[in-house]
């Protein structure tokens, strides 16, 4: 045996490289396979435990939208039903760990709960906040797994690559299954404005610091914006809350309606964000049993976002 492997050096070599990549696979696959027979066996004992986030087989997500320097939050969903008429009928008792590089913090919001029957959705969030500085394109990945204890073991997990893209304006969509609406959230970190109307001695295109606009009168501020970002959606899958401020004080530009069984629906709107500032719009949901979040379940977002931001 061995002269005859030392004759074919190279074939020996690649049949080891096969067999080792077989076993591997065979033994991923067969976990795979694993988890899913035993989640449906789960299942047949009317216990439900999932998530629109997390998977019985560690599911994988890529952001690229941290700047690198302040926290980013995972919001991450559990419930106890599989459906309206399928809902585990015991409390769901569980516990949370992350998996959390040298070179970030990872904060939780709790570290366990239990789930009762009468509620369907439960929630939690992973802060990850900077240790070092980082550069564009640079990565952390964080690892999320929440297990239950009683009335039965079942482990749910998943990964995120977060990727530092160093940018001034970011938003994100914060929902979950069997939740009403949804949050899209807005991050503005430009620190001056642009003047838009002339006024005073100021010029179209001028630039103006937090301090001296501070100075300014309500009227002459209208004059100016830091970031204008505007809205376009599709009024059968989303309503907007008609009491969101940002809508009730909404620029009469690229204002649009449609009209559905003879009534009218807002589907594209514009408002301002002030400089280094956050806020969020509130929207209902037509279908609550979809998770429009994003960047991390979904790749493309339901909202359609659009941003005029001070040169």
């Amino acid at each position: 045996m061995m002269k005859f492997i030392r004759k074919h050096k190279t074939l020996s070599i690649l049949s080891l490289i096969f067999l080792i990549g077989f076993v591997f696979v065979t033994v991923a696959y067969g976990r795979y396979i694993r988890n899913i027979i035993y989640d449906f066996i789960l299942e047949t004992k009317a216990f439900y435990f999932d998530s629109g986030i997390l998977g019985v087989n560690e599911k994988h997500y890529s952001i690229e939208n941290w700047d690198g320097v302040n926290s980013y939050p995972l919001t991450i969903d559990l419930t106890n039903r599989k459906n309206s008429r399928r809902v585990t009928n015991t409390d769901i008792v569980y516990t949370i760990s992350v998996d959390c590089p040298t070179t970030v913090t990872c904060s939780l919001s709790k570290n366990g709960d239990t789930i009762h029957p009468e509620e369907d959705l439960d929630t939690f969030q992973v802060t990850v906040y900077p240790h070092q500085s980082f550069s564009e394109g640079d990565t952390v990945t964080v690892g999320v797994t929440v297990t239950s204890s009683a009335p039965y073991v079942k482990t749910l997990s998943a990964s995120y690559t977060i990727g530092v893209e160093k940018s001034n304006f970011t938003y994100e969509i914060v929902d979950s299954s069997s939740s009403k609406y949804l949050t899209v959230n807005f991050v503005n970190s430009i620190a001056y404005y642009e003047v838009e109307t002339a006024f005073g001695s100021y010029a179209v295109g001028d630039k103006i610091n937090l301090d001296d606009f501070i100075n300014l009168t309500p009227a002459e501020q209208a004059n100016c914006f830091s970031a204008i970002v505007t809205l376009t959606y599709d009024p059968q899958v989303l309503e907007v809350d008609m009491t969101d401020l940002n809508y009730i004080h909404h620029l009469p530009t690229n204002y649009q309606e449609q009209t559905i069984n003879g009534f009218q629906y807002v589907k594209k709107f514009s408002f301002k964000i002030p400089a280094s500032s956050s806020t969020s719009v509130l929207f209902y949901k037509n279908d609550v049993s979809q998770n429009y979040t994003y960047p991390v379940v979904n790749q493309t977002s339901i909202v359609q976002v659009s941003v005029n931001k001070a040169d």
